[in-house]
């Protein structure tokens, strides 16, 4: 019996075996039965993805949403955990808190984001942008997380070409309660969170007070002398939030919140593949530490049957990062030397990077009541990126050096979007429309070290400006009471901008701007109610037309990355499905199918024509199975839980030169326990099969093919006590 085989008998095992014998009797009388399954009715799944609440059913393109007892029961608690549970959602991460970006239906960057907001999918959090390069943070203490798809760029604004990752946190509740989670497992693996709510001053003032802490140690074997394992990580996070709530409807509602997200980690970044062993060789030892935070004023004040919303955010991160460069077991081969040539202190790069960002919107909406729904308003954006780098190398003058850039975007918006009856009641059309400006500019110097082909000084300025527009149409049709018919046609952009390291510059060249990227997307689906309200369906098929993705480049000869900007195109079909099959049982899952492919060729990077875009799977599924049963009739009351996830990602290409694919693999978590009332224990696994996961790719040379791989298995225990205080 094979231990796949083996794990799902036990499971299996575990859940007939929780049915009591009270349990079993009711299920045996088929009309019980039968009463009880027509008693259950899905959820009404309530969103904000067009900035006001509404019915997910209503909304014209497709979303994945995660409410608060989905988040928890899977343990959703950072972007990891996120893309196991959206199909289609791709990621590119070294799970070192600062290189993690989305690609949604084939959309994103094509390698790493170059400049401080190439993103594409956007992370939202209570209605604030999040720093492009620290969008690896703890999900903490949150309410909803909705997966947008398609350009959102009308209504979420700057370069959410590809979709958005709208966050929500729990607000401040009106009695006091409080939540208490530890966990502690193999790997040396911990997490202890909190969380305290209730009223601070009477009924009108109300605080929520959330902090956490988890470590895990490494897992993939440093060679070097001295070396330990690398990919170990130890995370902090806090947030508090205070509401002050009017005496009456028509009064002012403000919001303060602040948070904070801390992160050491000492990362591998890629080992070769084709070792029996997970190994590498630096030194000195990779260590980062990034430090995000936040800081917002949020303003919401009725005017009769217009509401007027404001939100002021200060944002930003700092990361510190000592890193070895050349990992001897890879630039060993490459150059046919001894992997000990590229020890300390030869080869490393020193980095400090700290961005300071505003955020200011202003936003006027219609109010609930009214058959037609509107919003519109401006936005202002500014960011201050500061780099500093410090370069050593015994092969490369590009890599020589020490590097000061500072990079300033001043972003400014209008927009506004209609929603409204078309002849009839059951055709509803969608028209927005948004109008952006960027202003760039790059103040960057370069102080050479002495090192042959690189010069001693060079310092550039440059300037550059973008407008561009986004918007949709969108049609939403009632068929019957359960169907929603719909197509949407999206217009995206993504700015372009300088990037993030003056690459140039130690030749004494200036580092040109690289394009803005722009594209059509087209949708159509149907978003259904099944089997007397148990059930839901949601079916999508998409079109993407993209005019010059953005690409950095890793040149061979200069062993440093350049911009590069290629279309490309992709198609394919979503769906999703939530089905309560009686009060105990519910399944969920979906799937997603692209095919994505490069539209043009590009000697430098060698993409050509039909190529694959890479980390684009063909397809990928998840599935979610939950069990939760009655507190068992005799001695103490015991209730059973189960939850089973299953995410599959076929292969997938590494580069836009399709120089090799990444492999194939399933990802299965378990958590399963009992609650005794405000008390759950319970055990879980996380990657229960222990698959290497690859996650992205590069290739350094002709057989030397290596890959950032996922976190292997680890199984422990824990608990979460969540009293009403």
């Amino acid at each position: 019996m094979s231990m796949k085989t083996g794990v799902c008998g036990a499971v299996l095992g575990l859940l007939l075996g929780s049915l009591s014998p009270g349990q079993a009797q009711e299920a045996s009388d088929p009309g019980a039965e039968r009463s009880a399954q027509e008693s259950i009715v899905l959820d009404t799944i309530l969103v904000t993805a067009r900035q006001y609440e509404e019915d997910a059913r209503d909304v014209p393109f497709a979303l994945t949403v995660l409410d608060v007892g989905a988040l928890e029961s899977r343990r959703v608690d950072d972007t990891f955990s996120l893309f196991r549970q959206a199909p289609g959602l791709s990621l590119t991460s070294f799970d070192d808190g600062r290189f993690a970006y989305f690609q949604l239906r084939g959309i994103g960057p094509l390698s790493q984001a170059i400049g401080p907001d190439d993103g594409s999918v956007v992370t939202y959090v209570d209605g604030v942008p999040q720093p492009v390069f620290a969008s690896e943070f703890g999900y903490l203490d949150l309410a909803r997380i909705e997966v947008l798809r398609g350009p959102q760029g009308t209504l979420f604004g700057r370069n959410s070409q590809g979709g958005v990752i709208n966050i929500t946190t729990r607000a401040p509740s009106d009695s006091f309660e409080g939540r208490l989670r530890l966990e502690a497992g193999e790997r040396g693996y911990g997490l202890a969170g909190t969380s305290l709510s209730g009223p601070l001053a009477g009924d009108r003032v109300r605080g929520r007070l959330s902090l956490q802490a988890s470590t895990v140690d490494g897992f993939v074997d440093n060679t070097a002398p001295d070396g330990g394992d690398l990919g170990d990580k130890t995370a902090y996070a806090g947030r508090g939030v205070v509401s002050f709530l009017p005496d009456d409807q028509e009064g002012l509602r403000t919001t303060l919140s602040i948070n904070a997200d801390d992160r050491i980690s000492n990362p591998f970044y890629y080992v070769l593949r084709g070792q029996p062993d997970r190994l590498v060789e630096v030194a000195p030892e990779n260590e980062v530490e990034r430090t995000t935070w936040g800081a917002s004023v949020r303003l919401e004040k009725p005017f009769g049957p217009v509401g007027l919303s404001s939100i002021t955010a200060l944002n930003g991160f700092r990361t510190d990062q000592l890193l070895d460069d050349t990992n001897g077991l890879i630039y060993g081969p490459l150059f046919g030397r001894p992997s000990s040539d590229f020890l300390a202190p030869l080869d490393f790069s020193d980095w400090v990077e700290d961005e300071a960002r505003l955020f200011q919107e202003l936003r006027f909406s219609s109010l609930g009541g009214s058959d037609v729904a509107w919003t519109a308003g401006v936005v202002y954006f500014r960011s201050d990126l500061e780099v500093e780098l410090d370069n050593r190398s015994s092969f490369s003058p590009i890599l020589n050096g020490d590097r000061d850039a500072t990079q300033v975007i001043d972003s400014y918006a209008a927009y506004g979007e209609v929603t409204a009856p078309l002849f009839t009641s059951r055709l509803r059309g969608t028209a927005g429309l948004r109008y952006t400006r960027d202003e760039k500019s790059l103040d960057a110097t370069f102080t050479g070290v002495g090192f042959p082909g690189s010069v001693d000084f060079f310092e550039e300025f440059d300037e550059a400006n973008f407008d561009f527009f986004t918007g949709r149409l969108a049609l939403m049709f009632e068929a019957t009471e359960d169907i929603n018919l719909y197509t949407t046609v999206g217009r995206g952009a993504k700015s372009g901008g300088f990037p993030r390291l003056t690459l140039n510059a130690a030749f004494g060249v200036d580092s040109p701007a690289y394009a803005e990227s722009t594209s059509w997307t087209f949708e159509a689906g149907m978003k259904t109610k099944l089997l007397q309200g148990r059930a839901n369906l949601d079916v999508s098929g998409f079109y993407n037309d993209v005019d010059d993705e953005q690409l950095f480049v890793l040149d061979l000869v200069a062993f440093q990355f350049v911009p590069v900007n290629l279309d490309t195109r992709s198609l394919g079909i979503e769906t999703q499905a939530n089905v309560a099959i009686n009060r105990k049982w519910s399944v969920s899952g979906g799937f997603g199918w692209t095919d994505g492919e490069m539209r043009e060729g590009d000697a430098f990077s060698g993409a050509a024509p039909g190529n694959l875009i890479p980390n684009v799977p063909e397809l990928s599924t998840t599935l979610t199975v939950d069990y939760r049963g009655d507190a068992v009739a005799r001695g103490p009351r015991l209730a059973p839980f189960v939850t089973l996830t299953h995410q599959y990602v076929s292969e997938r290409s590494a580069d836009v030169a399709d120089s090799f694919d990444l492999d194939a693999y399933h990802n299965v978590d378990l958590r399963a326990g009992v609650a005794f009332g405000d008390l759950e224990v319970f055990a879980f696994a996380r990657n229960l099969m222990d698959e290497e996961q690859e996650i992205n790719g590069v290739l350094f040379g002709p057989g030397l093919d290596a890959a950032s791989i996922g976190q292997p298995r680890v199984v422990g225990v824990g608990l979460t006590f969540k009293p009403n205080l």
